[in-house]
């Protein structure tokens, strides 16, 4: 495997080429010179510098061209670094096929360019004489062609997809809300509260009769229309609507109570704890739904006649 021809290579494709222990080739150009009687034209020039970035470029582009594994190409590239530096340090050079050689001076890597050595970077065309510059310029220069483009359609059809597409996804929301709305609305029931007695003073066993208005109509307590046959009884009850381990705090319950308009007083319920109840007229047939109803308006769940 020659390493020397790699180095090379790679040198004229990169213009700088690192070789761990020897150091990093850079291809420099020097800029064009007047010496005092002529034009000297640019040129490039091969140096070895000390530094370098460590990296395995090298090593790839040997690897490809020699179809072998990177890690081979590294220890063939390895072993060449250190047959170089033995052979710098007996006063031989190692040479680059064409371009140049290293040597060791004054214990420092060093390059020497070959007297023949000439580099022209890829694109530029080398004219040596007039006759090569009359055909350069004969030549017809490429002009890359180009599609022409197509007419812009007066109409966007994309955006007005997405535009419909997004009012139609608008109206379904406000729909579907306007949906939920209404059937919420229609499936609440309100609460049904129970009557609370307007009279602080009822009897537990009071009985209400019909009775006749001003018009001589006989209605119940309620206000509706009864026959003479019909007869309504309304009984007063104490319902407990909750329950205290001391009567202070039972006390101040039955004030917010009063407050808010009910009838309310305290009972003991045993040695430990105190009921507060409130007065309540209905039918007996009805006690049953009026429990419910106190149970769902106070919280307590223990509603009971006392």
């Amino acid at each position: 495997m020659d390493i020397a021809k790699y180095i090379g290579l790679f040198l004229l494709k990169n213009h700088y080429c690192y070789i761990h222990g020897l150091g990093n080739l850079e291809l420099i150009k020097r800029p064009a010179i007047h010496d005092g009687s002529a034009l000297q034209s640019a040129s490039y020039e091969v140096v070895v510098t000390p530094g370098g970035s460590i990296d395995d470029n090298l090593a790839n582009f040997i690897a490809t061209n020699e179809q072998i594994s990177i890690s081979k190409a590294a220890n063939a590239l390895r072993e060449y670094s250190i047959q170089a530096r033995k052979d710098m340090a007996n006063g031989n050079e190692v040479p680059v096929p064409y371009i140049g050689n290293f040597v060791e001076k004054d214990n420092k890597v060093r390059f020497v360019m070959d007297a023949n050595f000439q580099f022209t970077p890829a694109g530029i065309p080398t004219i040596r004489n007039s006759k090569q510059l009359e055909e350069q310029n004969s030549r017809l220069l490429h002009k890359p062609s180009y599609p022409e483009p197509q007419k812009a359609d007066s109409v966007n059809w994309s955006m007005v997809i997405l535009v419909v597409v997004l009012i139609l996804i608008l109206g379904g929301g406000a729909y579907g809300v306007y949906y939920y709305m209404q059937a919420n609305k229609a499936t609440s029931v309100p609460a049904q509260v129970a009557k609370v007695a307007p009279q602080p003073s009822v009897k537990d066993s009071m009985k209400q009769s019909v009775f006749a208005d001003s018009a001589g109509v006989r209605r119940d307590s309620a206000g509706n229309v009864v026959g003479p046959q019909d007869t309504v009884i309304m009984d007063a009850y104490k319902m407990v609507i909750g329950e205290y381990p001391t009567k202070a705090r039972a006390e101040i319950r039955v004030h917010n109570l009063k407050v808010n308009g009910f009838l309310s007083d305290i009972v003991p319920k045993d040695s430990a704890g105190f009921y507060v109840y409130t007065n309540i007229v209905c039918k007996p047939s009805d006690t049953a739904h009026i429990k419910d109803s106190l149970a769902n308006l106070f919280g307590y769940r223990s509603v009971m006649i006392y």
